[in-house]
């Protein structure tokens, strides 16, 4: 189980797999991602099911960007979901950037 920034680091790497459980933009909730691209500020990611969709091709074909942020505004629930947040004194629904889940085996 994740319980802290640096251990979901470790986890998203190249060629990891995420589900998302939770989004600012609800059409995207159900997505798997995979993760093409990690440094030190974030994580590229595209559809594995859609390698040619506007997602994946995004960003030079890195795929769609997502930063790191800072610790307070994630949340590791014993769920194993990991939540990213706007507000770090604020972790509510209407805050809530994307919320993710690790596949197994990703």
């Amino acid at each position: 189980m994740i319980t802290n920034l640096s251990q979901l680091k470790k986890q998203l790497t190249s060629g990891a797999e995420f589900d998302i459980v939770g989004h600012c933009r609800p059409e995207v909730i159900g997505e798997r991602r995979r993760v093409n691209y990690a440094d030190t500020t974030g994580i590229y990611t595209i559809i594995p099911a859609d390698p040619d969709g506007v997602v994946s091709k995004a960003n030079g074909g890195r795929g769609s960007y997502l930063s790191w942020s800072k610790a307070p505004f994630w949340e590791f629930r014993d769920d194993g979901v990991c939540a990213l947040y706007l507000n770090a004194g604020s972790k509510r629904p209407a805050n809530l950037v994307i919320a993710i889940r690790i596949a197994q085996g990703g």
